[in-house]
């Protein structure tokens, strides 16, 4: 964006002189150092450190025992845990992680913008996280590979996007190029995914998309997106239609439209390019993380968590940018050892 927004000013004083050149080139230094100082703003491992103290979006429940080779070795437990990190952004290449370096194809010259309240637009990247991010979660856990739940990818809109193999590899070779860099697994970005993103052109060009209407209407509000492959609702529960997954919704305000932004784009992820192991579906919980660390909140849930009914609301961003914790709940068993500590028990 700096670079767009440089290059066009440059160019429009470049014939008024030394003044306007001088002019032009602080603009530019100015626009660096904003950037710098906005990249530098978000500490997403900090952030997850100080997820769920009390517990509350981690809803943990002991289900029962677990047994190894006929005897009690462990607690069965059912819990919720982080599996992704999801930031929307108003401009393409942009992230919050300030390592990250989202690549931008040439013809991506438009700025998105989410200033108005009536037609939003936004990029959006979503990030896997894996035992390193989460390590320090409190007691009682579980991994986020327990959450996983392998899904069927079938690209029957080739002739219209283009091959979603093609984005995969976009995807990969971007992920590989900060592999060794204390950064999430990149899961999907949108600028590498541009036309399917600006346009919605993979569910348009969905046979199955004829059942949603015209204008893919949501027929009910409260529908699982895990069903709505087949039932042709396609609805983020009370947050409208999930379909067309694109970067533009026009209505909702920009905090709900990048919570609901987030989750198309890890549904593109997941049932479009098959990089995104988890499920989904309004089973789903979403967290902010950016600007503030809100209360939990189950997806498609309205309202959002705001004051001052909650002591976390969710707040609409000064900068346009937005950061996203999603939660998927899970089972699992945890050793004895372990749990004895977490809940303070003596060891038989």
């Amino acid at each position: 964006m700096h670079r767009l927004i440089f290059s066009d000013y440059w160019t429009s004083r470049q014939r008024r002189g030394p003044r306007a050149r001088g002019r032009a080139l602080a603009l530019a230094l100015m626009l660096l150092v904003t950037g710098a100082a906005r990249a530098q703003s978000f500490d997403l491992a900090a952030s997850l450190r100080r997820l769920d103290r009390e517990g509350a979006c981690a809803a943990v429940q002991i289900i029962g025992e677990c047994r190894c080779a006929g005897i009690v070795c462990g607690l069965r437990v059912h819990r919720y845990v982080p599996v992704a990190f999801v930031e929307t952004t108003v401009a393409p290449g942009d992230s919050l992680l300030s390592l990250a370096r989202i690549p931008v194809p040439g013809l991506l010259g438009t700025v998105s913008s989410t200033l108005s309240s009536t037609d939003n637009t936004s990029e959006a990247h979503v990030w896997r996280l894996g035992p390193v991010w989460t390590a320090g979660l409190p007691c009682l856990y579980c991994s986020a590979a327990s959450a996983a739940v392998p899904s069927a990818v079938v690209d029957t809109a080739a002739p219209v996007c283009g091959p979603a193999g093609a984005v995969v590899q976009a995807i990969t070779a971007a992920d590989s190029l900060t592999a060794l860099l204390p950064l999430p697994s990149l899961a999907y970005a949108s600028e590498l995914d541009w036309l399917n993103w600006r346009t919605g052109c993979r569910d348009l060009a969905d046979p199955a998309a004829s059942v949603l209407g015209a204008q893919l209407a949501c027929s009910a509000p409260l529908a699982d997106i895990a069903s709505s492959t087949t039932t042709g609702a396609g609805c983020i529960g009370a947050w409208g239609a999930l379909r067309p997954r694109q970067m533009r919704d026009i209505g909702p305000v920009p905090l709900l439209h990048s919570a609901k932004t987030a989750v198309r784009a890890m549904s593109i992820a997941r049932d479009q390019l098959g990089t995104f192991p988890f499920p989904v579906d309004t089973q789903g919980k979403l967290q902010q993380v950016y600007p503030a660390i809100s209360a939990c909140f189950g997806v498609g849930q309205l309202p959002l968590p705001q004051a001052p009914g909650s002591s976390q609301p969710a707040l609409t961003s000064p900068d346009g940018r937005y950061g996203w914790i999603y939660w998927r709940a899970t089972t699992c068993c945890v050793g004895l050892p372990s749990a004895a500590q977490c809940l303070r028990l003596p060891l038989r």
